[in-house]
C-alpha cells in the first residue's frame, strides 16, 4: 500500500509518499504527479519502505521534469542518488 498527500511548505509543493512505492501504486503515485505537474515539487520518500523497478522508472521520469527528493532509509537513498547522481 502506498499513500501520497500534497502539502505546501515555504511557497513549495511537496508531495509526501509513504508505504510501497510498487506495482499498482506506481501508477496512482504517477496520477497524482501528473495532476500538479509543478517545476518546483520536493518529493518526500522518507516513508517510502521498498522501491520496485517500475518505482525506479517514475522517480527518473520525476527528476527529469524537474521534481527533487528528501530520502530516509538507506534503500531509498541508494535509489535516489542513483537517479540524482547523488545530488538530493
Amino acid at each position: 500500500m502506498m499513500l501520497a498527500r500534497f502539502d505546501r511548505i515555504d511557497g513549495r509543493t511537496v508531495l509526501q509518499v509513504n508505504g510501497r512505492l510498487a506495482a499498482e501504486w506506481v501508477r496512482e503515485l504517477e496520477d497524482c504527479w501528473r495532476a500538479r505537474r509543478d517545476k518546483n515539487i520536493l518529493v518526500d520518500l522518507r516513508g517510502v519502505t521498498f522501491i520496485d523497478e517500475s518505482g525506479e522508472k517514475l522517480l527518473r521520469k520525476m527528476h527529469r521534469g524537474g521534481a527533487t527528493f528528501l530520502s530516509g532509509g538507506l534503500l531509498v537513498r541508494e535509489v535516489v542518488d542513483q537517479i540524482t547522481g547523488g545530488s538530493k
